[in-house]
């Protein structure tokens, strides 16, 4: 009776990590609206501008609440990812900026456990840590399967 307690108020958690009660669905509007806030909320590399507009999705859709914030957030991360990969080996002021930027990333909505996984989440740091040791394959085999055009 105790466990079934504990898994109950468990389920009912509110914890500041997660919206997950709150977060329904939403029309391309309201989406491309939390894209461009976040745009203007985060740091990027020099030289770097991200687009000014949400792009590749079907305006007629529904998303959920948080998607726009989701994919501004990947767009940050692969820009610090491709900005450590141009400098990690000319540039070591840039490159440590880089990676100082991506540890940002653990406590940015994106990574909560309403939206990420802990495996994608471990991913991440494995792929930092391995780059901290000046190993680039980590970065690269990421930009290649979920960046590439």
């Amino acid at each position: 009776m105790i466990s079934l307690l504990v898994i109950m108020l468990a389920g009912c958690s509110t914890s500041s990590d997660s919206d997950t009660n709150t977060r329904g669905f939403t029309d391309f509007a309201t989406i491309e609206e939390e894209y461009l806030t976040t745009i203007e909320s985060l740091n990027w590399p020099e030289g770097f501008t991200p687009p000014d507009a949400l792009e590749g999705e079907d305006t007629g859709a529904s998303f959920q609440i948080g998607y726009g914030d989701t994919r501004a957030s990947n767009l940050w991360e692969y820009s610090w990812m491709q900005e450590w990969l141009d400098t990690y080996n000319t540039d070591s002021e840039r490159a440590a900026k880089a990676l100082a930027e991506l540890e940002k990333a653990f406590d940015m909505p994106y990574m909560g456990t309403d939206r990420c996984d802990d495996a994608t989440r471990k991913y991440l740091r494995d792929n930092i840590d391995k780059a901290k040791l000046g190993d680039p394959s980590g970065f690269t085999e990421c930009i290649q399967a979920n960046y590439a055009d």
